[in-house]
């Protein structure tokens, strides 16, 4: 099912109230272009199916706004571009926009370490600060991958700020040294909103309240920092899973890493302000302003937005994920173009879904596809940062995949993953180019298919988690249970190094289990996808 305002032809629309303004007719052209935008939504234009609203502003004025599918498949409710959606990671460019007034009105530092106002924080060996949380440089652990280690993947059970601070406080190691590298973190923004309050004596969703979201009449803008509360007009959340929709509602309190709820047409308001520089002169240039690693490497990610070249376009945007909501924001300053972009479709994905959008609107596209020449690099390689492995090899038709997904020729011996690229150099060098822009080697490992388990068996335990893992052999395989689950079976991967699902709904883990100097099996270093190598230690 889809409601709309069509496209405008230079007309306000009136962005609140339950009923959408009536807009004058579409001037010539236009309902080709509204065509093509629903010709991308097509598949969820149904009356059986969550979906999409979606804002298009061009000099903070929407020019277009369409609603896709259900709000509520209960209930059997359309959303309308009124419906309330939760913006998932997109939530966080407004806790950087609180901690930078808090910046430039001297009551904090960005250069500050996090410990003078978290105390509880380890005194790591050199120093975590506001800007490295900012910037996702910290090395801090996230969370949510850390309670999966511990059995409790996110949403599978409530959790708040606090209960961050507590789990992040545990933590004796980081990923790597403070602005060594880039990771993505939600751990940043949880205690960036902590010390918003602890600064300005006001939690994130009162401060956000008094200092964003009425100022620019935001009025169906709030924070989920009580997941229990009625919200009129929220739409559900939804994951496709074994054929059928299921309820992914977010039932967590833990905010400003996400946790907004809002609808497109604030959103249009909050690009326009970000466009004027509403917040004073010199605030929208610090939201962009990017950042370096220690070796000068230069870094995409500024404050929770994240500046890329799309199609010869400077794209400043931002995409989110929690629970079945799904989002997008982005800028195209040169073309004073905005897209708001908000799901409760798990399965829509956000970031390809915005450009495909933004894409009708820009000028085209005269690039041309590359066809690459001669066989494609194959084998099993490992990330030098976290040790994940990745085995490259070909399908059917001879193209090349990474873990089995599909990669995209883009030059001689350059492969691009969504927005990253593997390039292969001589004598079998491989490095991951970020989409921020850091450059990852990976080394070529032997593989391991098949072992004996018993040298690995055992009970390990983590004083950073005060979780024990149980490992034993099952046939020719290892297993290991945890907390919450037995027997997830491992498969080895290279030398003393494993793969294997920490729990269920939880992304890939990595166990390298370690020797002394006899070469006995004494400990591991246990990781998921943004939090690596955590410490467990053969207790039996």
């Amino acid at each position: 099912m889809k409601t709309s305002l069509p496209l405008l032809a230079g007309a306000t629309l009136a962005l609140c109230g339950a009923t959408p303004a009536v807009a004058q007719a579409p001037a010539p052209g236009d309902a080709a272009t509204i065509a093509q935008l629903d010709g991308l939504f097509a598949r969820w234009a149904r009356d059986d199916t969550p979906g999409c609203t979606i804002a298009i502003s061009r000099g903070g004025q929407p020019i277009a706004m369409r609603s896709y599918g259900m709000a509520s498949l209960e209930l059997g409710v359309p959303a309308t571009v009124d419906s309330i959606y939760e913006a998932g990671s997109d939530s966080k460019q407004f806790t950087s926009a609180a901690i930078l007034m808090l910046a430039r009105e001297g009551k904090l530092s960005l250069d500050d370490d996090i410990r003078k106002y978290l105390p509880e924080m380890p005194a790591y060996a050199a120093p975590v600060t506001i800007a490295h949380m900012l910037h996702h440089t910290s090395g801090l652990r996230d969370w949510g991958s850390v309670s999966a280690i511990e059995g409790w993947p996110r949403n599978s059970r409530t959790a708040n700020n606090d209960d961050v601070l507590r789990i992040a406080a545990r933590q004796a190691e980081l990923n790597f040294a403070p602005g060594s590298h880039y990771l993505y973190s939600n751990s940043n923004y949880n205690l960036l909103a902590i010390i918003v309050d602890r600064v300005s004596g006001q939690s994130l969703a009162d401060f956000t309240r008094d200092r964003i979201f009425a100022p620019l009449g935001m009025t169906s803008t709030r924070w989920r920092d009580d997941h229990g509360d009625i919200v009129p007009r929220r739409t559900g959340a939804y994951e496709f899973e074994d054929g059928v929709w299921r309820n992914e509602q977010v039932i967590e309190d833990a905010y400003g890493n996400g946790g907004l709820l809002t609808t497109v047409g604030d959103l249009v308001k909050w690009q326009a302000a970000l466009d004027s520089d509403f917040f004073g002169p010199g605030f929208t240039a610090q939201m962009q302003q990017t950042t370096k690693l220690n070796d000068g490497t230069p870094i995409a990610y500024a404050l929770a937005l994240v500046n890329l070249d799309h199609r010869g376009q400077q794209e400043v945007g931002h995409s989110g994920s929690t629970g079945g909501y799904r989002a997008w924001m982005a800028r195209y300053p040169a073309q004073r173009l905005a897209v708001s972009l908000l799901c409760n479709a798990g399965d829509a994905d956000a970031p390809a879904l915005g450009r495909a959008a933004a894409d009708i609107f820009l000028p085209p596209d005269n690039a041309r596809t590359y066809v690459p020449r001669g066989a494609a690099p194959t084998g099993l390689y490992a990330d030098s940062v976290s040790g994940a492995p990745l085995r490259f090899d070909v399908d059917d038709k001879g193209g090349l995949r990474a873990d089995g997904r599909a990669l995209v020729p883009v030059g001689p011996g350059r492969w691009m993953l969504r927005e990253d690229i593997f390039a292969f150099g001589a004598k079998g060098s491989l490095v991951r180019e970020t989409r921020e822009g850091e450059k990852i080697p990976y080394r070529r490992v032997d593989a391991v298919t098949a072992l004996d388990p018993a040298p690995y068996t055992g009970r390990f335990c983590s004083a950073e988690t005060g979780t024990c893992l149980s490992f034993q052999a099952s046939g020719d395989q290892l297993v290991y249970s945890g907390p919450r689950w037995t027997g997830q079976p491992l498969a080895p991967a290279y030398r003393d190094v494993f793969i294997g699902a920490a729990a269920p709904r939880a992304s890939r883990i990595v166990v390298k289990f370690q020797r002394d100097a006899a070469g006995a099996v004494t400990a591991l270093r246990f990781g998921e996808n943004r939090a690596f190598d955590l410490l467990f230690t053969r207790a039996d």
